[in-house]
């Protein structure tokens, strides 16, 4: 409970460091879609990754710190491999967007499906989809489908808040958008049975790219929390054939994902 209570503490305090470094919001919000539009354009300057992160996972069931090996490229590539105290994996998972792979080395089994929500969810702490995964350690979120948008500012963290609203499928989802930069700073998604806050920090220039080392995610429900740090970082890196492929390793007893 204690690690849980110190999340938020943590949100709050970096939430006023980055304000104070903040000049006032321009008197008159842009327009709905300008904003998405910038907000896109600084999207798409950033198409994937490869990297060496720490993430730490808080719940009432369990809390541990691992480091990882992740590659992550848009829409729906994902890879990630679990290190141990030596370095050498204990653990894989690889998704393309349709098919997902899992690999045990320690018990030697090898496990494959669709890449669903629930099954990725094997590997992480809260409910996400392959797309929302990527586009989270990528330092945004995608859009949904929404039929409602508005602008508001928030004068004290000196942010604009888009706030889309798709009425046909009861979600929502919060942005905190930074009105010079276009990064995104915070978001929130709220979907029926399902609330997560997203806070990115530690923006730095690689490659000409800003982008987040450090990131937080928390689901209300569930009351997990996940927090990630990259510790080393390649952006928009040449991709191998192989590199978000798992092969069947010999002897592996092959198992579906239920």
């Amino acid at each position: 409970m204690r690690r849980w209570l110190l999340f938020p503490l943590l949100t709050a305090f970096f939430t006023f460091c980055a304000c104070a470094l903040r000049p006032p919001l321009p008197p008159v919000p842009p327009a709905p879609l300008d904003l998405l539009s910038r907000m896109e354009v600084r999207s798409q300057a950033l198409q994937g990754l490869k990297g060496l992160a720490q993430i730490k996972v808080s719940s009432p069931e369990k809390s541990f710190t691992t480091e990882e090996v992740l590659f992550v490229r848009r829409p729906t590539f994902l890879r990630a491999e679990i290190l141990g105290p030596l370095g050498t994996p204990q653990f894989y998972l690889a998704t393309d967007g349709r098919k997902l792979s899992l690999f045990n080395p320690t018990e030697n089994r090898y496990y494959q499906g669709q890449a669903t929500a629930k099954h990725l969810s094997f590997a992480l702490p809260v409910t996400l989809g392959v797309e929302d995964a990527v586009a989270m350690l990528l330092g945004g979120l995608p859009l949904i489908p929404y039929d409602q948008a508005s602008i508001r500012g928030d004068p004290q963290e000196r942010l604009w808040i888009l706030d889309l609203v798709s009425s046909s499928r009861e979600e929502r989802q919060l942005f905190w958008v930074d009105p010079r930069s276009f990064l995104i700073f915070r978001a929130e998604i709220q979907r029926p049975g399902a609330s997560l806050q997203l806070t990115f920090f530690d923006f730095r220039s690689l490659q000409g790219v800003l982008f987040p080392r450090r990131i937080q995610l928390v689901s209300l429900e569930s009351r997990a929390a996940l927090s990630l740090e990259y510790r080393e970082v390649e952006v928009n890196p040449e991709w191998g054939t192989m590199d978000f492929q798992l092969p069947v390793p010999p002897g592996a007893t092959v198992l579906p994902l239920e």
